[in-house]
């Protein structure tokens, strides 16, 4: 969905997403349920107030075992967007305040109200997923997945770095 900038008022308009389009389903899990809700407001003649709250649900892989995981997503977020050229920096360090960490600078006069539901989405997730907290993951000797199957590999009762190498000589 597109936002024309020309076409905020100072009214709040709200919007409801009810479906997951904006989310790509090919990588990183898809999502089962999503839905958004936007409201947005002009603030003056070049910036706007964006507000909205993102719900969903997604599927996707346990980083450790390779099984199906649900997550759950739940996070509210701010956008002041603006017209406004985006100031130059000179200095590499510089402390932001909180209006500028929420700013978002167009260089087209039209918001995509989808881009920045991938973009909360992506940062509500964790960066890694497990199907638990205990998960024991796979075997990489047979491959047995740990959490419901029973290895069959010999134990190893060495403790140097190099007993790997070994399993090379005997192929």
């Amino acid at each position: 969905m597109k936002l024309l900038f020309a076409d905020i008022t100072g009214k709040v308009a709200r919007y409801a997403i009810r479906d997951s389009n904006w989310f790509p389903s090919d990588k990183d899990g898809f999502f089962s349920t999503a839905t958004a809700d936007v409201a947005v407001s002009r603030r003056d003649s070049q910036t706007v107030l964006l507000r909205g709250e993102l719900a969903g649900q997604r599927t996707v892989l346990c980083d450790r075992c390779g099984e199906q995981v649900n997550e759950k997503l739940h996070c509210q977020f701010e956008y002041l967007v603006t017209t406004r050229p985006e100031p130059a920096i000179e200095q590499p360090d510089v402390e932001c305040s909180d209006e500028d960490a929420l700013t978002l600078y167009l260089k087209e006069p039209e918001i995509d109200v989808d881009e920045l539901l991938r973009e909360q989405a992506y940062l509500s997730f964790p960066m890694r997923t497990l199907c638990r907290e205990d998960c024991k993951g796979i075997c990489a000797g047979c491959g047995a997945v740990l959490n419901s199957e029973t290895c069959g590999c010999p134990v190893e009762t060495s403790n140097s770095a190099f007993a790997v190498l070994k399993k090379l000589i005997n192929n």
